[in-house]
Formats: structure tokens, C-alpha cells, sequence
């Protein structure tokens, strides 16, 4: 670092360099990158970093061009992960000559973290009934930026409700033009206690002391073609193995397939993903389009599940008035076969797919529609708080932004097989209410959501990370 400045201050005497921060750069009729100089990047390869800019040393831009592409590639910085802060400053030599700084802190980047985690879908659902035998404890080492190439090395050793061993390894890039990146991962867990059913929108569970209720290996490997900085083309090849109890099978024949205790299949999965958000955690600007098509089944295994799925979503993001942000989302999912097992028929309540409102329920079924919305007041601009007696950057400065958030959400989910005994499916469901949203570093993103749905139910929920 101390090399890199040394060249800075040296190109500023000979060039008669004044320095300029972004603001003053609307006064600049025209600016030609000379360099770029990169400070801070003890770990990160420069590639990397570069990689995300969207101008390079020789472009010659107008000053406001030039200050929107600085305000766009601190934010593709800020969205690798990598770092908590990027500055980048300009520095103004004779003529059209220009010095970029670019100055970066990175995070910490070995994670090395106990694990006491609740096994239910949502923190709410495990707050109603207070089980402390259904959580899960353990070790989770994640070596972030390993090689400096923003790669990870993540392993995981879960014990409690639920067994659980990984090993995962992903890098972004493993070629020279930096367009195609990979991840391999294996995991093996087992579960005393499984879901076998849904009655009333809730999850019926059986727990069986003896042996394992449901016991799954699965192996996959990722290619993920990167084009330009936005567009995201991925192909997943993976395995998965699941044996259950025959307790199981008596209970629900269609949890598998053909009141098999096995199921096992290979499973091919495509995807593209249009991602300009201005921060991937909390976005208040830019926009998502994704679309997926996932093959459960090739014909390799006895009785395995022949499903064809296609998911299609698009998340707009936008300000409206100085403090007053807007976002609405919308998501489909159609399934070829109506006669799917159930442990392949999970809709709205599982990870990000869920109406604000019904934290306490499930809705299964093949195909579904989600609509979302929000209107977003900045209560808090962005401040950085500084800890004291603390020298390491990574932790020392603390960023805190706070905003109040009004929501609708809405969406129908079609389930021919049970959605006699499941009174939520095949009509329309919706969720109102408001949220107090907490974003801090390590993006971090807390949410006290006060939500009511359709039925009247009122409920206080805590929820983390961002709705959508």
C-alpha cells in the first residue's frame, strides 16, 4: 500500500495534479484516464477489482459520465462481498489527464463460526413452540477470498435436530477472460424428526428415536458464465439421495415417489439472471430479471421423478422523492406434471418465497404466483459510527441505515392433489403491513415486520435479510 501512494503522490508532482473529489468533477469538461491506482486490496488480486469497474485506463468521458460510472462501479465493488467501504477519487493533471484512486477496505475474511441455529422454516415459526431440542449446533469454517480471487472454501459440521456435513468450493472466475466461474459441493445430513405432510397449511411432523426419520446425500457442480457485469448464465449438474423411514411412506405414500422408501435422480438445472441492483442486500435501485428451468429426473434411476419446472421473476427497484423509495416483484412457477411427490411440491413458505403475514404457514402445490410491494422511507441516512479502542478497519467502522417500509403482498398457489384439507391453496392470499428495517455491515439486514393477512390474523414477526 505505502508503494502505491508513493507512486500517486509522485504522478501528482509531475503532472501539477490537483485533486478533486467526485462532486467537483462536474466542473471538468472531459477527463482522460491516464491510471488507475488501487490502494488497499491487501488480499484481493487487482483483476478482480478491475473487473468490476465499468471504465478502464485510456476511456476519455464527460464529467458527468465519468461521475456516474464512479458512483456504478463503487457499487459493483460494495456487491462482491469483498469489502465494507470503496472510495474513488479523481485527480486532475494538465489538459484532459486524470489519476483514478481507488481506495478499498476489505473484510474479514475467515469465518471460523459456532453454530446454534433454529431448524424450523422461520425464527417465527420456532418461537411458537419454544422446542429447544429442534435446533442445531455446530462448526462452520468459511474461508472467504481464499486466494484472493474472491473464492470461498466453506465446510460444516452440524450436529442436533439436525446431522449435517458439507464441503463446498466456489470460485468466479477460472479463465482468462474472466467470464466463467465454478462451484463443486457435496453434503450429508440426517434428521430424527422430518415433515410428511401438510394439513391446515402447517407442516405434520413424525419423530422416530430409533433411526433416522429421513437421511439425504446430495453432490452438484455449478458453471456460471458471467457476461459483462449484469448478466449471469448458469448450468447445474447435481445428484441427490433421499431414504425415509417406511414409517413414512404408511403414513404419506406420495412423499417420494410409488410408496418408495429411495428416491434418487440426477437433476440438470439452467438459468440466466439480469442483476443491476444498486446493493444486492437492501436494494433501493436498479433491477432483477431471472428465469429458471430445472429437470428433476433423467431416466438413470428406478422410479425416479420425471418433474419439468420453469421459474420466471422480476424485481424493479426506484426512488420517487427525495427519502421515499418504491419496489414491487413478481414470481411464477409452472410444473408439468400435477402427480409430483411432495417433497417436490414446496411453493410459497420456504426460504425467499413466502407472504409477509403467514409466517405460520405453508402453501405446497405445483404451480404459483407471488406479488410483492413496498414503499420505503430513509429514516436514517447511511451514518458510520467509529468504535473506539479498536485498530482493525474491518470492524472499527460501523455503518448504520434505517428505513421504515410499507408492504402488500399477494399470491395463489394451485394444488390439485391436497388442497382439500389445505384451505390456503388455489385462491388468493395477502399480507399488509409495515416493517422497521435495520441495515448495518457484513450486510447485515434485521426486520421487525407487523403484518396482517387476509384471514385477520395480526402477528409481530423478525425476520432477516431483505423481503425481496
Amino acid at each position: 500500500m505505502g508503494i502505491r501512494l508513493l507512486l500517486l503522490l509522485f504522478i501528482l508532482t509531475l503532472s501539477d495534479l490537483s485533486a478533486q473529489t467526485v462532486s467537483d468533477s462536474l466542473n471538468l469538461q472531459a477527463s482522460h484516464i491516464r491510471q488507475i491506482i488501487i490502494t488497499g486490496n491487501k488480499r484481493t488480486k487487482e483483476a478482480i477489482v478491475r473487473r468490476e469497474l465499468t471504465f478502464t485506463e485510456g476511456d476519455t468521458l464527460p464529467s458527468y459520465v465519468l461521475e456516474e460510472a464512479s458512483a456504478r462501479s463503487r457499487q459493483n465493488l460494495i456487491n462482491t462481498g469483498l469489502f465494507n467501504f470503496a472510495e474513488i477519487t479523481f485527480f486532475r493533471g494538465q489538459g484532459l489527464e486524470t489519476v483514478v484512486h481507488i481506495d478499498l477496505t476489505e473484510r474479514w475474511y475467515l469465518w471460523p463460526s459456532p453454530i446454534f441455529e433454529i431448524s424450523d422454516r422461520n425464527f417465527n415459526e420456532w418461537l411458537v413452540r419454544k422446542d429447544f431440542s429442534r435446533t442445531n449446533y455446530g462448526l462452520v469454517v468459511r474461508q472467504e477470498n481464499l486466494s484472493g480471487n474472491d473464492d470461498i472454501l466453506q465446510a460444516q459440521g452440524i450436529f442436533g435436530y439436525t446431522n449435517r456435513f458439507g464441503l463446498a468450493y466456489s470460485r468466479p472466475f477460472i479463465n482468462k477472460r474472466m467470464d466463467l466461474g465454478l462451484t463443486v459441493g457435496f453434503a450429508y445430513s440426517k434428521q430424527a424428526e422430518t415433515s410428511y405432510n401438510t394439513t391446515g397449511n402447517k407442516l405434520d411432523f413424525i419423530r422416530l428415536d430409533d433411526t433416522p426419520a429421513r437421511t439425504e446425500r446430495t453432490a452438484f457442480v455449478r458453471l456460471v458464465r458471467r457476461k459483462g457485469l449484469y448478466q449471469y448464465f448458469t448450468t447445474t449438474a447435481d445428484y441427490r439421495r433421499t431414504d425415509v423411514n417406511d414409517t413414512v411412506i404408511r403414513l404419506n405414500p406420495t412423499y417420494l415417489w410409488r410408496d418408495e422408501t429411495r428416491q434418487q435422480y440426477f437433476g440438470l438445472t439452467w438459468s440466466y439472471r439480469f442483476d443491476n441492483r444498486d446493493y444486492q442486500p437492501y436494494a433501493l435501485a436498479g433491477r432483477v430479471f431471472e428465469i429458471e428451468v430445472n429437470k428433476t429426473g433423467i431416466g438413470l434411476f428406478k422410479n425416479e421423478p420425471n418433474l419439468l419446472m420453469i421459474s420466471a421473476g422480476l424485481r424493479v427497484y426506484g426512488q420517487f422523492a427525495k427519502r421515499w423509495y418504491a419496489a414491487a416483484a413478481i414470481k411464477g412457477r409452472l410444473t408439468q406434471q400435477e402427480s409430483s411427490p411432495f417433497t417436490n411440491r414446496k411453493a410459497l413458505g420456504y426460504g425467499g418465497d413466502y407472504i409477509r403475514g403467514y409466517d405460520l404457514y405453508v402453501i405446497n402445490g405445483q404451480n404459483f404466483v407471488l406479488l410483492r410491494s413496498a414503499v420505503r422511507y430513509n429514516l436514517l441516512r447511511r451514518r458510520v459510527y467509529q468504535l473506539p479502542y479498536l485498530n482493525s478497519n474491518k470492524f472499527k467502522k460501523i455503518p448504520i441505515t434505517i428505513h421504515i417500509t410499507g408492504f402488500f403482498d399477494a399470491g395463489k398457489v394451485e394444488d390439485p392433489l391436497a388442497g382439500a384439507r389445505n384451505p390456503l391453496s388455489n385462491s388468493w392470499q395477502y399480507g399488509t403491513g409495515i416493517s422497521l428495517d435495520l441495515i448495518s455491515y457484513y450486510d447485515v439486514v434485521m426486520r421487525v415486520e407487523a403484518a396482517v393477512n387476509r384471514q385477520g390474523e395480526r402477528g409481530l414477526f423478525l425476520r432477516f435479510g431483505a423481503p425481496f
